[in-house]
């Protein structure tokens, strides 16, 4: 009885090493064609370029913890590029995929959570996110940080999320008409 397919012959010496090479190089690939976590090096270059004090500010007191690219390092979450600075909290636990989050729900969350429990308010624009920075960043110094520098960092995030920024650059005078971009 003959078969239409040839069983091809066991891989043997030299044969062997060469398919492992091939194998090693389709790894390789694959590792490298993952998705970039954080900013991207164009949108990091744009907001060095409009908030140079804030990015030297971000490198010093955030990018320990959140990444130089703001691609989030351990539990520290993502401040920059796709997924980062959603509106509402991530839950501890979640999916991670902050679509999946319910707002009404983490709003009754909000509204019910004891006096001094960690959490934050939603980021909807840039006085929202000055007032987290300001009050509870650093995390191993909390507010720690000048009004000044406070808004230099908001300055920097939000021109690396590719945000609008007003001449004169994001102060107290016109943070709540600057929305936060939710990629």
């Amino acid at each position: 009885m003959s078969s239409r397919f040839a069983v091809p012959a066991p891989i043997v010496g030299r044969d062997r090493s060469a398919v492992r090479v091939l194998l090693l190089a389709v790894g390789l690939t694959g590792a490298c064609a993952t998705t970039q976590r954080g900013a991207t090096e164009a949108s990091l270059a744009h907001a060095r370029g409009q908030a140079e004090t804030g990015a030297t500010l971000f490198v010093a007191s955030c990018a320990g913890c959140h990444g130089t690219r703001g691609e989030g390092l351990g539990s520290a979450p993502p401040l920059l590029g796709p997924g980062a600075l959603p509106e509402f909290p991530r839950t501890a636990g979640g999916s991670g995929d902050p679509t999946l989050i319910d707002p009404q729900q983490l709003q009754i969350e909000m509204q019910s959570r004891p006096a001094g429990a960690p959490s934050r308010d939603p980021f909807r624009n840039a006085q929202d996110l000055f007032r987290f920075i300001r009050t509870q960043m650093p995390k191993n110094h909390p507010g720690s940080l000048s009004d000044g520098d406070a808004w230099a960092v908001v300055n920097f995030i939000l021109a690396a999320q590719a945000a609008n920024l007003p001449p004169g650059g994001i102060g107290p005078g016109n943070a709540a008409a600057v929305p936060v971009p939710h990629p």
